[in-house]
């Protein structure tokens, strides 16, 4: 017996994505990540931006430039890549505190995209 097939245009709703749970705080840092070549918001968590803070014997300005190498590190591995997640190690000098010799620091850090806004932090902040 044929059978005549209904076809259903009615037009669905769009696909709404669910918004980012996230288990700490983050600090929006577009400002500087647009000159690293950011097109997106930027937030980094606040522990990566505590691990980057200047200690007692160093200067103020040693944050800004610590803050702008990890984001255009980050920049760099996300525009090779192409995924939406890469972890890597970002490695800085840091001024000892006893002798004021430079010494290296190294985080492990995360870089993410997520529903058109950029997170970049510790991977325990994820």
């Amino acid at each position: 017996m044929p059978m005549q097939l209904m076809l259903d245009f009615t037009p669905k709703p769009l696909f709404q994505p669910k918004p980012v749970a996230r288990n700490t705080s983050w600090v929006d840092v577009s400002d500087i990540a647009r000159g690293t070549g950011f097109t997106l918001p930027v937030e980094v968590s606040v522990s990566l931006s505590d691990a980057l803070a200047p200690l007692q014997t160093e200067d103020e300005a040693e944050y800004d430039q610590r803050l702008y190498d990890a984001l255009w590190l980050a920049h760099h591995y996300l525009s090779l890549d192409q995924r939406q997640s890469i972890t890597f190690t970002f490695d800085f000098l840091r001024e000892d505190s006893r002798g004021g010799k430079l010494t290296e620091a190294s985080l492990r850090l995360r870089v993410e995209e997520q529903n058109q806004l950029v997170l970049i932090g510790l991977p325990q902040d994820f």
